[in-house]
């Protein structure tokens, strides 16, 4: 892990030093060495928007804010994964300077978030397949009206604290994204609340997807924004960062993130 995150903050050092000594390589053509590194951190477990493989950090999330940070921006980018209440923390304690997640009010109380997407997913809910009140379940409009049953979800989901806990619906917390789906296909709880992104990436990979289906109805759309933390230094960058984004999305490099990690670019993303 200290290996791969070496070499990719190496890699943002070169890029960004070479880029930042050509003509309009970035704002006020500052040089590489005399900015900081924007610390990023992101959740260690949650395929394909962060994860280790082989070693290396990888993902869909770290790999558009590299880019975007280096090419762009003209900063350096330190990458770091963390479970993700930990990576939260650093953020909130200004440790770190920022993390592309959903913008809550929670984390508006320590991070300006920004307001256009890096990646939209939306979130369905998720049930065993032989579960008796399955069919109940996929007439549901809305969250509401799954209110009846008890959900399934993982330490430092802040969405699920803010929309399931607080307003008084019966779920329990795993230890972790994996592990809460692995907890739902033994017979925790009713349902979970899964993207089509992180959700159908591990229903594939652990061998899931007979035992555990996603069903039609979308219950929200969660936005992945660069949040970036009020004592940090690149606190003023968000801006940048979001009218490169804009630039970026609707261009060949963005689809061919989207590709390389198994999502279908004609989905609206």
């Amino acid at each position: 892990m200290k290996g791969a995150l070496l070499k990719h903050l190496r890699l943002g050092c070169l890029l960004a030093a070479t880029l930042a000594w050509l003509p309009g390589a970035g704002p006020g053509d500052v040089l590489a060495h005399e900015v900081p590194p924007v610390r990023l951190v992101f959740a260690d477990k949650l395929p394909p928007l962060s994860f280790v493989e082989d070693g290396l950090t990888r993902g869909i999330l770290i790999d558009i804010a590299s880019d975007i940070f280096i090419k762009d921006v003209g900063v350096a980018v330190e990458i770091e994964l963390y479970p993700w209440e930990r990576a939260q923390q650093l953020v909130r304690q200004g440790e770190a300077d920022g993390f592309i997640t959903i913008s809550t009010p929670a984390r508006r109380e320590y991070a300006d978030c920004g307001v256009l997407p890096v990646l939209r997913a939306p979130l369905h809910p998720l049930v065993r397949r032989d579960h008796p009140a399955r069919r109940q379940m996929e007439l549901a409009g809305s969250l509401a009206e799954l209110g009846g049953f008890s959900f399934v979800s993982y330490r430092g989901n802040g969405w699920a604290k803010e929309n399931l806990l607080e307003p008084g619906f019966d779920v329990y917390f795993a230890a972790d994204y994996v592990a809460h789906l692995k907890g739902l296909a033994q017979g925790r709880g009713d349902l979970a609340l899964v993207t089509t992104t992180s959700g159908a990436y591990y229903l594939r990979e652990l061998g899931l997807a007979e035992a555990l289906v996603m069903l039609p109805p979308v219950i929200d759309t969660f936005e992945y924004v660069l949040c970036l933390g009020k004592a940090s230094p690149h606190r003023d960058r968000l801006a940048d960062f979001e009218a490169a984004l804009g630039r970026k999305r609707s261009g060949n490099d963005y689809f061919a993130v989207l590709e390389a990690y198994g999502l279908t670019p004609s989905t609206p993303y």
